[in-house]
C-alpha cells in the first residue's frame, strides 16, 4: 500500500507534545462517490481543498485537475486500498474529495423565508440511519422538496459522508434542517400557516384520499417506531401508505419517495397575475 500524506488524508495533526489533537470536523468534510464529487464541483469548486482518485478515473477528471493546478491545490493518483483508507469506505468509485463543509441555513432562517402557497418540505423524526437520511435528500431534490428537516434524536448530525454519497450530489440542491427538537419546529411552522401531515401506518385516512392544504410539510418517523408521541400530535392530519396488508411497512426512505411523488403530484400550479 502506498504511504498517503498527511495533507491528503485530512490527518489531524497535534499542536504540541501531549496535546490533544483539534477537530477539523468544522474545516473539513470527506465527500466521496462519484456523482457527490462531480455535483460539489459544478455547483461549489472554490470549497475543494484536495482531490484523490484511482487511476480508471483519472482520464474523467480532467477539468477537475485543471482547476486544481490552477489553484494550486493538492490532487493524487492512489490504489484501491489507500482510497478506501482516505473515504472509510469502500463505496467511493473511485473518487475523493475534501471540501470545506457546505454551510446550510439555520432552521429559524428557514422558517422566515417560508414556502409558497404550492411548496412542500419534508420532515424526519428519528430516522438516523446515514443511507436512508441520503436517500430521502435525494428523493427530496428529485421531487422538489424545498428542504429536509431532521429531528437528530441521539444523533450528533445527519450530515455525514456516508449520507452525502447515497444524496448522490443532492445535498448541494436541498436545505438540511437540522433541529434538536423537531415537535416545537413543527409548532413553529403550524404557527405559520403550514399545513403538517404525518405518515402512520396505523391511520384510517389514507394518502390518496386527504383533502391537502398547502404549503405542506410531510412528516416520516422511524421504521421500528413511527412517529414520536410529541410530533404526532403536531400533526393536523395523519395518513397511512395503502398497500396490500401483506407487509406492515416500508423502508423509510421507500415511503418518503412514495410520499414525495404524491405531494409533487398535487402541489397546486402557482396563479398566473393577470394580463395586461
Amino acid at each position: 500500500m502506498s504511504a498517503i500524506p498527511s495533507n491528503l488524508t485530512g490527518s489531524k495533526k497535534t499542536s504540541g507534545p501531549g496535546s490533544p489533537r483539534p477537530s477539523l470536523k468544522h474545516r473539513e468534510f470527506t465527500v466521496y462517490g462519484w456523482n457527490a464529487c462531480q455535483r460539489i464541483f459544478e455547483t461549489r469548486p472554490q470549497d475543494i481543498l484536495r482531490v484523490l482518485f484511482s487511476q480508471s478515473r483519472s482520464p474523467h477528471l480532467k477539468k477537475v485537475k485543471d482547476w486544481c493546478r490552477e489553484h494550486k491545490l493538492p490532487y493524487r493518483k492512489l490504489d484501491q486500498e489507500s482510497l478506501n483508507k482516505v473515504a472509510a469506505s469502500v463505496h467511493h468509485e473511485g473518487c475523493v474529495m475534501v471540501v470545506r463543509p457546505l454551510k446550510q441555513p439555520s432552521i429559524y432562517d428557514w422558517m422566515q423565508a417560508g414556502l409558497k402557497k404550492n411548496q412542500f418540505a419534508l420532515a424526519l423524526d428519528r430516522v438516523e440511519n446515514p443511507h436512508n437520511v441520503g436517500a430521502i435528500l435525494r428523493s427530496c431534490a428529485y421531487f422538489g422538496a424545498q428542504g429536509l428537516l431532521v429531528g437528530l434524536g441521539e444523533t450528533a448530525s445527519a450530515i455525514s459522508s456516508s449520507a452525502a454519497r447515497m444524496a448522490e450530489g443532492a445535498l448541494e440542491m436541498v436545505p438540511l434542517l437540522e433541529t434538536k427538537s423537531l415537535s416545537s419546529a413543527l409548532r413553529d411552522l403550524k404557527a405559520k400557516g403550514m399545513f403538517i401531515v404525518g405518515a402512520d401506518p396505523a391511520s384510517r385516512q389514507g394518502l390518496y384520499d386527504l383533502k391537502w392544504r398547502w404549503p405542506c410539510v410531510m412528516v416520516v418517523g422511524n421504521e421500528q417506531e413511527g412517529l414520536s408521541d410529541p410530533v404526532k400530535k403536531r400533526c393536523d392530519a395523519l395518513v397511512r401508505i395503502p398497500g396490500t396488508g401483506d407487509m406492515q411497512s416500508l423502508n423509510a426512505s421507500v415511503a418518503a419517495g412514495v410520499l414525495l411523488a404524491e405531494l409533487a403530484r398535487r402541489s397546486p400550479p402557482l396563479s398566473k397575475p393577470p394580463s395586461k
